[in-house]
Order: structure tokens, then C-alpha cells, then sequence
């Protein structure tokens, strides 16, 4: 749970902040902090909240009031040492800067000693605290002990992973976290934290709304240039997509179907096919449908963790008997290339699936062919949308937000998240949509039993 911190010291901090002075290029030299209720709240989340995570619109003073707390930290806390990391050396540099800005300026500084402002460190000696600023890097981060950890622009800090698994001892020994950004996407520890169900991080929102004069005029021009994508990401707080998206035309309002799926009768002409990734970490599998106007649908999907082959069989199973469909129903099951070569058993994963009755088909085809099938089918060049999720196929959704371009714009990411359910979509779509029809292959008898006929939904 997101509990309170024993040592708050709100209104401490409520009284220090509104006697700062920040620089703003629109007025004339430096003003006060406003005493705004959206700065009141993020100030009071910040001096409360031990594990805290702030979601935010661009330019709302988040940074500025963060190098507040962490300046009156350093000067209420006693010794210690309270952490900056940015996710560039520049950014590291610039709030070190806001910081000596703050002390030069604020109305009455609560201490006499006159800090040193030296290479990334605002040092107080005769406290013996200090605040570091670093740029996000997990070698720089590694065996620190601050009291507060604020990580700013979070979402958006290479290596995220490796930083985290360096200040979680840290935190988890009592350190203060807090991590503020704009969303960049699902990806990331960011988006993880703000999304975690189990609610040990308390989530403070941003909105751009509650800024006193962000009206429709300001939004006019704000959004000038933007994608309605980048805008909502930006702006709105949405975590549906990252920068460099591989299918950055998926959208939820478009893309996405609500409510729970029935399957069409036997009579109704529909086909029902499987798109499976292999793999014993996170093998992946999606369920889609084929209308007779050559509409698709994704209906359902699953993604496991460590499954034998057995247990992926007996999953699918399971998928399909709640559904009413059995392998008679599926016309076939596209598989990856790749599950054609034997293992260390003596036997390939796509001969274990075909000994199992199911009716396989896999073709080799270039990573970049299949992507481009992939978003033809999303949206074409006259705007027709072909392919559509039902919402509750969480992994399906989660990879179109989240299946990013690498450091070379032409291969995706390999996160081992996003990338598998894409990677089962891809390897059904190249063998529907190809010049050549797909022949399944399947084990001449199946344990001299015929597969089960079609059930009722359960």
C-alpha cells in the first residue's frame, strides 16, 4: 500500500515552497511560486508520500517544485544525501542550476551556511547533507544510499530497468522515492509503476486543465503541429503508445472493440485461425476471426510464463473450449519458422503442436514484410481499417502501444513483452494475406482419436 511518511513534514515544506522564486521566460524576472491548488496538491504529495509517482502534462512546475522539496530536504533531513537523476547529462546540469536559483532567490533561506554548488553537488558541510545530481545510469547509481530518490522525466531514461534494480534497495530500506514524467508509452518501469495493482506507489495526476490559463485559445495553439497521438501522450496522460511505435496507427478508439466476444455460428461462414510464437519464457498465442466481407478480428490471446509444451497445448485447449471451437473449428495455426528445428529431445516444437492434432502452417518471411502486412491491414492508403482488437485481449493491446523501433529505426525491440504477441499476429497475417494458400500439415493420426466436435461457449 501507498502509506504516509512518519517523518512528514507538510506544512514545513507548504511554507518554505511559496517563499521560492523560479525563473519563467514569460515574466519579468524571477516570481514566486504561485499558491495554486494544483501546486498545493503536488507539494503536499510530495512532502507525504513515501513511494510516489507523478503523471503529468508538459511545463505544470513539476521539476521546479521537486528541486524545492529536495533543497528543503537537504536543509530539514540532517545528514544525508538526496539523490537527482535526469535522463541526460544536460538535464542533470540544468536542475543543479534551478536548484542555485531557488537558494539565490528564496525570501528567507531557513539556514545561514551558504551552500557549494561544485560539479553536480549542492553541499551543506555543517550539515553534512548534500543533494547529487547524475545523469540515469545504472554504473553511477549502483551502491548509493540517498534518503530521497527524484527521478525525473522517468519514463523516458535509457536503461530504466538496470537504474531501478540499482536505487530499489534504497527505496525498499526506507528511502523516499518519487519518479515524475510524461507518459512515453506502456513500456518501462514509468508505466509499470503507475499501473501497478497493487498499489505500493500512490499515483498523482497532472492535468494540463488545472493550470490557471490553459484555456482553449492556449490548447489551440499547443496542439499546433502535434500527431493526435503525440498530443494525448504529452497532454492528456495517455500511456497508449511509445515514441517510435512500430504500429503507431493503432489507436483505442479506432482499433479496439468492447464488450465480451461470442462466436459465430458454424453456418455463419466465419474462420477461425491461431497465430503462435514459440518459447518456454513467454510463448505467445492469439485467436482471430475472418468474416465473409474479409474483416479481422483478434478475440482472444494468451501469453505464458515457462510453459512446457504440454501446458501451452493444454492452455490453448482451455482458450478454445470457452469459446465453443475445437481444432476442427481452426483452419489452421500459424506457427514461427523457427519451431521446425528440432530440439534437444529429438523432436521440433511444430512437431509436438502437429502430434497434438493441430493443423500447422508456417512460412519464412522477412521481419519488415510481415510488419508491413500488419499495418496495410490496420490502415490502408484509403484510410479502411481491416483489423480490429476486442479490449479484453490485454496482450494484443499492450504490444501495439508498446512494440517500439530500436536505436536503428528499422528493427523492433526485443523487450520480451511486447514483442511476442506481435511476433504470433505477424506469423498468422504473412499466411493469410500471401499469393500462395497455406496448406496445413498435420501428424497422419493423433493418437487414434478424432478431435471433438464443436461445443456450446462456456
Amino acid at each position: 500500500m501507498s502509506g504516509k511518511k512518519q517523518t512528514a513534514d507538510e506544512n514545513g515544506f507548504l511554507d518554505f515552497l511559496f517563499q521560492c522564486r523560479t525563473f519563467d521566460p514569460g515574466h519579468d524576472g524571477p516570481r514566486l511560486i504561485p499558491d495554486w491548488p494544483l501546486v498545493r496538491k503536488l507539494a503536499s504529495a510530495y512532502a507525504t508520500q513515501n513511494r510516489l509517482v507523478v503523471v503529468k502534462s508538459r511545463q505544470l512546475m513539476a521539476s521546479w517544485i521537486g528541486c524545492a522539496y529536495l533543497l528543503y530536504r537537504a536543509v530539514s533531513r540532517g545528514p544525508g544525501m538526496h539523490l537527482v537523476l535526469s535522463k541526460e547529462e544536460r538535464s542533470a546540469r540544468e536542475l543543479i542550476a534551478r536548484i542555485q536559483f531557488l537558494w539565490e532567490f528564496h525570501e528567507v533561506f531557513p539556514v545561514d551556511e551558504k551552500p557549494k554548488f561544485l560539479a553536480g553537488t549542492v553541499s551543506f558541510p555543517s550539515l553534512q547533507s548534500r543533494i547529487v545530481s547524475l545523469p540515469a545510469s545504472p554504473h553511477a547509481v549502483r551502491g548509493l544510499s540517498p534518503q530521497t530518490v527524484f527521478w525525473d522525466e522517468m519514463a523516458f531514461a535509457p536503461n530504466d530497468e538496470e537504474i531501478w534494480a540499482a536505487v530499489k534497495p534504497a527505496v525498499d530500506a526506507g528511502g523516499q522515492f518519487v519518479g515524475v514524467s510524461t507518459p512515453n508509452g506502456p513500456v518501462g518501469v514509468f508505466g509499470r509503476l503507475v499501473h501497478d495493482s497493487a498499489g505500493e506507489f500512490h499515483v498523482h495526476r497532472m492535468h494540463y486543465n488545472d493550470f490557471p490559463g490553459r484555456d482553449e485559445n492556449w490548447e489551440t495553439r499547443a496542439r499546433a503541429g502535434l500527431s493526435e497521438a503525440r498530443w494525448r501522450r504529452e497532454q492528456e496522460l495517455s500511456f497508449e503508445g511509445a515514441e517510435g511505435r512500430v504500429y503507431d496507427q493503432f489507436e483505442s478508439s479506432t482499433h479496439l472493440v468492447d464488450g465480451p466476444y461470442a462466436a459465430p455460428g458454424a453456418d455463419s461462414g466465419t474462420r477461425f485461425y491461431r497465430g503462435i510464437d514459440f518459447g518456454y519464457r513467454r510463448p505467445a498465442v492469439i485467436w482471430l476471426e475472418r468474416d465473409t466481407c474479409n474483416n479481422l478480428t483478434v478475440f482472444d490471446s494468451l501469453v505464458g510464463d515457462r510453459w512446457p509444451l504440454d501446458q501451452l497445448v493444454q492452455e490453448i485447449r482451455r482458450i478454445d473450449a470457452k469459446h465453443g471451437l475445437s481444432e476442427r473449428d481452426i483452419t489452421w495455426t500459424a506457427v514461427d519458422p523457427a519451431g521446425a528445428a528440432k530440439t534437444d529431445m529429438g523432436i521440433s516444437p511444430v512437431e509436438h503442436l502437429q502430434a497434438a492434432g493441430f493443423k500447422l502452417v508456417w512460412r519464412p518471411s522477412s521481419i519488415a514484410a510481415g510488419i508491413e502486412v500488419v499495418r496495410a491491414l490496420l490502415k490502408d492508403a484509403s484510410g479502411e481499417v481491416r483489423l480490429k482488437v476486442y479490449k479484453h485481449c490485454g496482450a494484443v493491446v499492450r504490444g501495439f502501444q508498446g512494440y517500439a523501433w530500436g536505436p536503428d529505426g528499422e528493427t523492433p525491440v526485443k523487450d520480451g513483452e511486447h514483442d511476442h504477441p506481435m511476433d504470433a499476429l505477424r506469423y498468422l497475417l504473412v499466411n493469410l494475406y500471401t499469393s500462395a494458400h497455406p496448406r496445413p500439415q498435420v501428424a497422419a493420426r493423433v493418437g487414434g482419436m478424432p478431435p471433438p466436435e464443436r461445443k456450446a461457449p462456456i
